[in-house]
């Protein structure tokens, strides 16, 4: 037993910076023994604080009820404790497992800044369920590397300290500590599929060959190293470009592996999960569309857009919905990521402050169609073609806000000024001002 609280010990201890240690809790056997360990290992790591946190994600009549046990268990061992409530729905089509998970460790990523590590109580036999759940998908090494035990998580680091002890190892731990936890009673629900591979499929396996969970864990262990070195080369590709969006010139000198390749990673530095082979290809596919063609290519809660011979990748959000609305006063509040319109008193520039005082001014969504006529431009010209010239992104475009005077089209956000209305050298003008920090136009 003295080799699991050693183990805790040195991998808490090898991770530099680390101020703070945030247990995920659940009461379950697993996650107490980890907690337990805790309680032995921080009398040695004195600069370190310890926190346990159970996440209750509603879905059990009894949540509630465990999470007064784990309250109890911390406070006894002498470590903090906090409960959260989250919401566990599957409302993005993604799996009561996987929309379980997902609120978890939102919650948890909270709780972590720079100076924190999460750690949880995944072992050997957790991570061979996870290798094969992975292959059964038909994921690829990332999917099969499964869980690393030291890994980016929110601001800080989320570890795994118990992946080398086997399941068993745990519950004799417990044992010999006079432990109580929780028995979740969904744990052995097999409608889900790690509950069916625990309680059907591996045990079969591990009949036959009983180093299963060892050998699999080494599996993963070579897929994890293999995935690093692939994802080293696509880094040193991606070292050319430039901004968050992907040049698809970039790509396109690549082969159709590498391609690939360099797309998933930089869907990493977004924070997105490798996409199945279908969107992937989807997405491969974008890369010889014309110019004149502004394809989309969408999946869960993300999206990439092709524009200006690059790969955007946005998360997808509710359309906003925009409204006519009366100007009046200095300052003007915009829906949602629109952010707000504000005036300022200038001589030379912006609308004519005359017109502007005597005017019913009104703030209106693009309709299409429009055309405005400016300084030093031949005849009226079409937002669209205006947009286009400025590379305005194509999304956003039905979001920057039309500033009419009694009806007629004065500005384009704090773009352009039609021409009739923009205040010459000897005249005091409005400048307007458009603050948008959440929404990128260009």
């Amino acid at each position: 037993m003295k080799d699991l609280v050693n183990c805790v010990e040195q991998h808490i201890a090898s991770i530099a910076g680390i101020k703070k240690v945030v247990i995920a809790y659940s009461g379950g056997v697993d996650s107490h023994v980890l907690l337990h360990t805790c309680s032995r290992v921080q009398k040695n790591l004195k600069h370190i604080s310890f926190l346990a946190v159970y996440i209750d994600h509603g879905l059990h009549d009894h949540s509630s009820r465990w999470s007064t046990h784990c309250e109890q268990v911390a406070s006894n061992l002498n470590i903090p404790f906090i409960s959260r409530q989250v919401n566990a729905k599957n409302n993005r089509g993604e799996g009561p497992e996987q929309a379980a998970r997902r609120a978890r460790y939102a919650a948890l990523s909270g709780f972590i800044d720079e100076t924190s590590v999460l750690i949880t109580a995944q072992h050997q036999d957790d991570q061979a369920e996870t290798f094969m759940l992975q292959l059964l998908r038909g994921a690829g090494i990332d999917g099969l590397a499964s869980m690393p035990s030291l890994h980016p998580f929110g601001l800080g680091f989320i570890s795994r300290p118990l992946l080398k002890f086997g399941k068993q190892q745990l519950l004799n731990y417990a044992a010999n500590e006079g432990l109580h936890w929780i028995e979740d009673s969904s744990n052995l629900n097999e409608a889900y599929d790690r509950n069916f591979l625990r309680q059907q499929v591996i045990p079969l396996l591990q009949n036959r060959w009983p180093a299963f969970s060892k050998t699999t864990a080494r599996s993963a262990s070579h897929c994890a190293e293999a995935s690093l070195i692939l994802a080293d080369i696509a880094s040193s590709v991606l070292m050319a470009n430039k901004n968050k969006e992907l040049e698809v010139k970039l790509i396109l000198s690549q082969k159709a592996d590498m391609q690939r390749l360099i797309i998933r990673e930089w869907l990493k530095t977004h924070g997105v999960q490798s996409p199945s082979e279908k969107i992937l290809e989807q997405i491969v596919k974008m890369l010889n569309v014309g110019a004149d063609q502004l394809p989309l290519v969408a999946w869960a809660a993300h999206e990439i857009r092709l524009f200006d011979g690059s790969l955007f990748y946005r998360q997808q959000s509710r359309q906003i919905e925009f409204q006519s609305t009366n100007w009046q006063g200095e300052k003007l509040k915009l829906p949602d990521l629109m952010g707000q319109l504000s005036i300022k008193e200038v001589f030379g520039k912006g609308i004519k402050r005359d017109l502007w005082d005597a005017a019913v001014v009104s703030v209106k969504p693009r309709q299409g169609g429009e055309r405005v006529k400016l300084t030093g431009r031949g005849g009226h010209k079409k937002l669209k073609k205006l947009f286009n010239e400025e590379k305005i992104l194509p999304w956003a475009r039905n979001l920057l806000p039309l500033i009419y005077l009694d009806n007629e089209l004065a500005a384009v956000a704090d773009l352009w000024v039609t021409e009739e209305f923009l205040a010459n050298e000897a005249q005091p003008g409005y400048q307007i001002n458009w603050y948008h920090p959440k929404l990128r136009i260009k």
